[in-house]
């Protein structure tokens, strides 16, 4: 049902609990001046990270370099995303050095994580747009605390598919700005732990490289594209990859492993049907045609009987992006639903593990020229228009369920009828890329590659 004018519940989601705030969370969030991460709250939160994480996922720490070695100098840290629990992971690698990450914006907005970040000081940083704000952050703790450390996640994003993404646009400016060491920690097997697909975790084996990829006399002879490639390439993983040969086995106690997963692999390899997959119990299966698999407790996709299965859920993942790929250079490409509008309220926090609230509903179109939104917000008629050449993919902060972007600095949020947020996703990254955008896939991603 969609959610018109009449709706009875946007009033109650919208009350705040102070109606005397003057200022905007927003406002709030911008103002905050980030310090360094005190040392005993350093500490406890690494040691509530080894209850919680790191013995159930039975983690290995590889450390090429000793932090410690490290403490008379201000750092950076870089880290491939794959999970929600990296940001342990990370804390975990450099033992007790005091880190400021940097996390996407519209999670300051939500309430579960307010206390943490704040006791973290955490540097707010709008997804996927140039923010100012969160280079200020930066600088405050790189260049105006003491051998302060900012640990920051390149790619912006905790990967979809199962492998990293490319570094968003900027990184290697931003790093040969600032200038100082950069430290890279790679994390192999936490997709594993927290597939986008699911929200409930799959214990199981991780590990955590620590090493040194960058000095300051690198820095400065490199150029930002030069600096951008080899992260890229010094932290990219590929989960499913990295399990084929050691089939590590993760837990998951009502065995459904494969629940959901139609979130991530929409279309069917066999009849190409596209939203007619599903995903339950142990099992993904077309509805159309039948054709389907079986997602053992080491990612393993074993075909069901004479079903046409791509090796593993990353490979059907890319051959998914190339059919989009050809679809959409098209001329008259075009790519419409019914979908729910959500937003963060102006005041006040939001509650209940959302991400956003719902405040109107209306078609979404995707065409060359870019995304259209025409409904209702508020029990109004709206609409926005956000042109492709600004906008090269979009923010999935929990699942594949609903996805979001901002525009003129708001942040909104769209979930569709159907599962098809992944497909939308990869429409707009691949529209960004054919029209010639700076964000491209990785030099060695193939998209002529024939079949899986």
């Amino acid at each position: 049902m969609g959610i018109g004018s009449k709706s009875k519940y946007l009033k109650s989601q919208f009350e705040v609990d102070d109606k005397i705030m003057k200022k905007t969370t927003s406002q709030i969030i911008k103002d905050v001046k980030v310090k360094k991460t005190s040392r005993f709250i350093s500490g406890v939160l690494n040691s509530l990270a080894k209850m919680l994480y790191f013995k159930p996922c039975s983690v290995d720490f590889i450390r090429r370099v000793e932090p410690n070695d490290y403490k008379n100098e201000p750092l950076i840290i870089v880290a491939n995303h794959s999970s929600r629990f990296d940001y342990a992971f990370v804390q975990g690698a450099m033992r007790k050095r005091q880190i400021n990450f940097v996390s996407a914006e519209e999670e300051f907005h939500r309430t579960k994580f307010k206390t943490v970040f704040k006791l973290g000081q955490v540097i707010p940083k709008k997804s996927f747009v140039p923010d100012t704000n969160a280079i200020r952050g930066m600088t405050r703790i790189i260049r105006n605390a003491k051998n302060g450390c900012v640990g920051i996640f390149p790619c912006g994003l905790s990967t979809v598919g199962g492998a990293q993404q490319p570094s968003v646009s900027g990184t290697g400016k931003m790093l040969k700005h600032f200038g100082v060491r950069v430290l890279a920690v790679r994390i192999s097997g936490a997709y594993l732990v927290c597939p986008k697909f699911d929200l409930k975790e799959r214990y199981g084996h991780v590990e955590v490289e620590l090493f040194e990829l960058f000095s300051p006399e690198q820095l400065k002879e490199m150029s930002a594209d030069e600096i951008e490639r080899k992260v890229d390439e010094a932290i990219f993983v590929d989960d499913y990859e990295w399990n084929a040969t050691r089939q590590n086995s993760y837990k998951r106690k009502d065995g459904k492993f494969a629940e959901n997963m139609e979130q991530i692999l929409y279309k069917c390899p066999k009849c190409n049907t596209e939203m007619q997959m599903e995903g339950r119990g142990d099992k993904i299966v077309c509805k159309h045609c039948g054709n389907g698999a079986i997602l053992d407790d080491k990612y393993n996709l074993k075909p069901i009987g004479e079903s046409v299965i791509p090796r593993n859920p990353r490979e059907w993942y890319d051959w998914e992006r190339r059919e989009m790929r050809k679809e959409v250079k098209s001329p008259d490409f075009v790519m419409e639903e019914h979908v729910v509008l959500s937003v963060q309220p102006k005041y006040g926090y939001v509650k209940k593990n959302l991400v956003a609230y719902p405040v109107g509903d209306g078609m979404l179109r995707m065409d060359k020229k870019g995304l259209t939104y025409n409904g209702t917000r508020d029990g109004k008629p709206w609409q926005v228009f956000i042109p492709s050449d600004l906008l090269y993919t979009t923010i999935m902060n929990v699942d594949g369920s609903f996805f979001s972007t901002y525009t003129s600095g708001e942040f909104l949020m769209f979930t569709p009828d159907s599962p098809s947020s992944v497909r939308w996703n990869m429409a707009i990254e691949e529209i960004y890329r054919v029209n010639g955008g700076k964000w491209q896939n990785f030099p060695w991603f193939n998209y002529d590659k024939q079949g899986f």
